[in-house]
């Protein structure tokens, strides 16, 4: 049974999943290729049926409630769960495993699904596995690959176009009048920007508001 900060071992995962050789080889593939990634177990409902600490804190802003027994469309936008089962549902068709880019909660991830069969289709679940990525990272050498149509951006959606923009340099590391000069507005403009977006992000300095344009995938590079 998963712990109440829903943090599940191997051990406990391949319990969570059918009990076939080919399966616990999946699964501990998964976990070694990806390890310190977010980990999800779920059926073709999206009803979770394991997760790690990592994909707690990830789908749920930081908080380390149990997933255990919620769906994909309680812990993430409709449009973005619909999409999300909709692959979901190929990837158990087809038995391949998908990769998907997109943003969750504001950061630029990529995800992988695996199918897990069980003996009837419902016992079929879907193994997701999703880490952070530089915008920069190649996208991987596979045919199963989308980038997903829906993003949740998180609090960055709550900015303006101009907002994103001075975001966006900040990310580069420009300073506030570099940024004017290359936007060609006022620095007091620049500045009034800035604040504004951060105020909405709750950050006013600027490494960290830095920090989340490289996670949102908004520029790559980190400082």
């Amino acid at each position: 049974m998963a712990s109440p900060t829903s943090e599940c071992t191997a051990r406990e995962l391949l319990n969570k999943t059918p009990d076939t050789t080919q399966n616990c080889d999946l699964l501990w593939a998964a976990l070694t290729a990806d390890s310190g990634s977010a980990v999800v177990i779920y059926d073709s409902q999206g009803r979770i049926t394991c997760a790690n600490q990592a994909a707690s804190k990830l789908l749920q802003n930081g908080s380390t409630a149990d997933l255990t027994s919620k769906a994909l469309h309680d812990i993430m936008p409709a449009a973005i769960a619909e999409e999300r089962l909709s692959y979901a549902h190929k990837v158990l068709d087809s038995g391949e495993p998908m990769i998907i880019d997109g943003m969750i909660a504001g950061r630029l991830t990529r995800t992988t699904l695996r199918p897990v069969r069980g003996e009837s289709p419902n016992e079929h679940r879907v193994l997701e596995t999703i880490r952070p990525i530089a915008v920069e990272e190649p996208r991987p050498e596979t045919g199963n690959y989308v980038r997903a149509k829906t993003d949740d951006e998180g609090v960055i959606g709550k900015l303006t176009a101009r907002e994103r923009e001075v975001l966006f340099h900040i990310g580069r590391g420009l300073s506030t009048a570099d940024i004017a000069e290359t936007l060609g507005r006022s620095t007091k403009t620049v500045e009034w920007h800035r604040v504004s977006l951060g105020n909405k992000l709750a950050i006013t300095n600027r490494v960290e508001l830095a920090r989340i344009a490289f996670r949102a995938g908004v520029t790559g590079i980190e400082d």
